[in-house]
């Protein structure tokens, strides 16, 4: 029988199954209940250009993006206006997408060549700084979001890549970070060139499409393990990777980070590429939502555009077959499917019939007026940050990690703005005790 974190939140604040998994590489497991946060060390939040001999204590440690947030909010029409020819949004809807993977979907390549927009090799950025505002500028970043969670909920250090010319935009974003879970980034560091954006589509129904433009993210060096990158790798309890940075670094920091005995996670979002096989050796647990998913199993997920959980489990039996052949039977597969809630595969899960291995979650009311989200951009990275944060960084079981982490990203959603959107560790008690959750819906 499944394990279900769903209907109570004494998953996340008392008892919790005997047989819920605890990590061999975290603290012992509490019987789900939180284990209280070491005292943070403060640190300044700055790019310290890859300092690598200052210890500092376990923490939660991402590589990968971070971004200045250019948000429009999409009037019923669902277009943006690039040169003054008005181009509909609906294909891309709820995908994350570099500016070559944007400009190459079929029905938006359709409408550029209408319009005479082609965009040709190497171009595809360009045209999409031709978006016409207005904007609303905060900040983000898959890594940058999913590290502030991380911090909120236990410890977190982030290695990234600032941009010179952004000096700032950099500034907010460093104040940003200090501010919302206090993210250690003095191992980062500064590149020539801008810092990284994303545009930040809003439709009507609260969800989005993000157009990326790599900037000092893609700017990694060809051999990207600098030391201080690599004593944080060795003092962290788990490292979280996305896409929104070169398959190389994912590569090397993966490679390191086993070699050292850590988990490695990793987001897939950020490009709609199948995944670097070369990574799948190394990867501990993978975390899509279902729209990536599909991307990275051949598989699809949804039927008539709300996500199936027999579909699902046949997309995940489909991944894991991958891996397997790689020699990586043992990969995890962490799955949000947004208003149903998430489902956690563990390594044992062998097929579609195999509930044993299930561990799903459901979701919380959420506090707005309307009970409607006002913002949905960063609630996934919201969730996986404050999950990791919860298994390896507290030692939490699985059910009561999904249970914090479902109750930290119905906070993120009732405030605009991604990395400002992160929820305080206070907040995400006072959800658990207050609000009763919602039972996992698998109907569909």
């Amino acid at each position: 029988m499944a394990e279900s974190a769903a209907g109570t939140a004494q998953l996340a604040t008392g008892a919790v199954s005997s047989s819920a998994a605890t990590r061999p590489d975290s603290p012992r497991d509490t019987g789900g209940k939180p284990n209280p946060k070491k005292p943070k060390k403060q640190m300044d939040a700055q790019a310290g250009g890859g300092i690598s001999h200052v210890h500092m204590e376990p923490s939660v440690l991402v590589v990968g993006s971070i971004n200045v947030d250019l948000y429009q909010k999409l009037s019923s029409a669902a277009e943006v206006t690039i040169s003054g020819k008005r181009i509909g949004m609906s294909s891309v809807k709820g995908m994350t997408l570099p500016a070559s993977s944007f400009v190459a979907q079929p029905a938006v390549a359709e409408q550029l060549k209408a319009h005479g927009l082609e965009s040709e090799a190497g171009s595809a950025e360009a045209l999409v700084l031709q978006l016409e505002g207005p904007f609303e500028q905060k900040t983000g970043g898959k890594g940058a979001n999913a590290a502030a969670a991380a911090g909120q909920t236990f410890r977190c250090e982030l290695v990234c890549n600032f941009g010179r010319e952004s000096e700032a935009s950099n500034k907010a974003l460093l104040a940003d970070l200090k501010e919302f879970g206090n993210v250690n980034t003095s191992r980062s560091q500064t590149v020539d060139g801008p810092t990284g954006t994303a545009y930040i589509l809003l439709f009507e129904d609260f969800d989005n499409a993000i157009l990326l433009l790599g900037g000092a993210n893609q700017a990694w060096a060809p051999e990207p393990l600098h030391a201080g990158l690599q004593v944080a790798i060795s003092e962290c309890v788990a490292v979280m990777l996305q896409r929104e940075v070169p398959e190389h670094v994912n590569r090397e920091v993966a490679n390191a980070a086993r070699k050292c005995g850590k988990p490695v996670i990793m987001d897939v979002g950020g490009t709609d590429a199948p995944v670097d096989v070369e990574l799948l050796p190394h990867i501990t647990m993978i975390a899509p939502n279902e729209t990536e998913l599909t991307f990275i199993s051949g598989v699809a997920t949804s039927v008539a555009g709300r996500p199936s959980l027999s579909l699902v489990r046949q997309a995940v039996s489909s991944l894991k077959a991958r891996f397997s052949a790689a020699g990586n039977s043992d990969v995890e597969v962490l799955v949000t499917l947004g208003g149903m809630g998430a489902v956690h595969f563990a390594s044992a899960w062998a097929c579609g019939s195999d509930t044993a291995h299930e561990t799903r979650v459901g979701t919380f009311p959420l506090g707005t007026p309307d009970g409607k989200p006002k913002d949905t951009t960063g609630a996934g990275d919201c969730f996986r940050g404050s999950f990791i944060a919860a298994l390896y960084g507290r030692g939490n079981s699985v059910a009561a990690a999904l249970t914090w982490a479902a109750a930290a990203a119905s906070l993120s959603v009732e405030v605009e703005g991604a990395m400002p959107s992160m929820p305080t560790e206070k907040a995400i008690e006072a959800r658990l005790l207050a609000t009763p959750m919602k039972q996992f819906d698998e109907v569909a």
